[in-house]
């Protein structure tokens, strides 16, 4: 197991979202700027963010892995709002500025959606 993968372990467990049975970190396609994992835990499955640093990318496109510290921002504001319109974070992972969050099922992905509009 990678380290990043087994510290992520680590900070669920610590935080309190995962027993201490095997947790899979299933990873979740299409991810350019970050890290996406699926765990599927006792109180049902979650989500784990982790920015990179480098964007998966032909350039090299570097983005400061802070970032994801304003998404937990922007997430916990927009359910401020209206708990519908955004998942719940869970934890803020020490590890890379991870964090984990509510998995919704059945929720589009936005950038599929987009590459699959006709352009104008």
């Amino acid at each position: 197991m990678e380290t990043v993968e087994a510290d992520i372990i680590d900070a669920l467990r610590d935080a309190g979202l995962a027993g201490e049975g095997e947790i899979v970190l299933q990873p979740l396609t299409g991810g350019v700027s970050c890290d996406v994992w699926k765990v599927e835990t006792p109180s049902g499955p979650i989500v784990v963010k982790r920015p990179l640093p480098q964007l998966r990318v032909a350039a090299e496109w570097l983005a400061p892995v802070e970032r994801g510290t304003s998404e937990v921002r922007w997430l916990r504001r927009a359910r401020g709002v209206d708990p519908h319109i955004a998942p719940e974070v869970l934890a803020e992972l020490p590890t890379g500025h991870a964090f984990a969050m509510r998995f919704l099922p059945g929720c589009p992905v936005w950038k599929d959606e987009l590459m699959a509009k006709p352009h104008r």
